[in-house]
């Protein structure tokens, strides 16, 4: 007799064998469904940010996703492997925030923006034309889906939640894919400047 406990290690390996043998996007659906909130509960007990953690979340679903076939069920549960692949992507997250403390993500910029008339006055600097055109070339250096996330809320702007139905992806990695575009483009203005 099985226990409802060992029911789901069971099931949660089935989906990671099919993750790592077939790729198969519904069983990483289900993964993603059970682990994500535990994750998150997880990733915000360690930062005070809720990009922060989404990020985590998402950089660490990302690496289930490619390396499902290292994992090996004599070694552990997969809830084990999975929290350990976490806890790398926080040190690696933790490594990167302090070799550059000034980065700034998503949520802080936005906070900048609360205001009406800051909302106003931002969207008038970009509605400027040159301004506008500058920014769009810095765009066009960006990775696609950062680009895209981008664009959709400077320039058509679509609100995250907007841009993740949009795109059919989860809020956090919009938010992910626009902090990493700001701060590279940021890195551009630098350079320029």
């Amino acid at each position: 007799m099985t226990t409802s406990a060992e029911a789901g290690t069971e099931q949660h390996q089935h989906w990671l064998t099919a993750v790592a043998e077939r790729r198969d996007r519904r069983a990483f659906a289900e993964l993603f469904r059970y682990y994500a909130p535990r994750l998150l509960s997880h990733a915000r007990k360690h930062f005070q940010n809720d990009a922060f953690a989404e990020e985590m979340v998402q950089e660490t679903m990302t690496k289930v996703w490619l390396k499902a076939h290292l994992y090996q069920n004599h070694k552990g549960k997969v809830s084990t492997w999975l929290f350990t692949i976490a806890r790398n992507v926080r040190f690696d997250m933790l490594r990167r925030m302090q070799a550059r403390p000034e980065q700034l993500c998503a949520e802080e910029i936005y906070l900048d923006y609360e205001s009406e008339s800051d909302v106003e006055l931002d969207h008038a600097l970009v509605d400027q034309p040159i301004l506008r055109q500058q920014l769009l070339t810095y765009c066009e250096r960006l990775p696609e889906g950062q680009r895209i996330v981008l664009k959709m809320i400077y320039f058509d702007d679509f609100s995250q939640q907007e841009v993740a139905d949009a795109l059919s992806i989860p809020l956090g990695t919009v938010k992910s894919r626009l902090r990493l575009a700001l701060a590279k483009i940021r890195e551009l203005l630098d350079d320029h400047h």
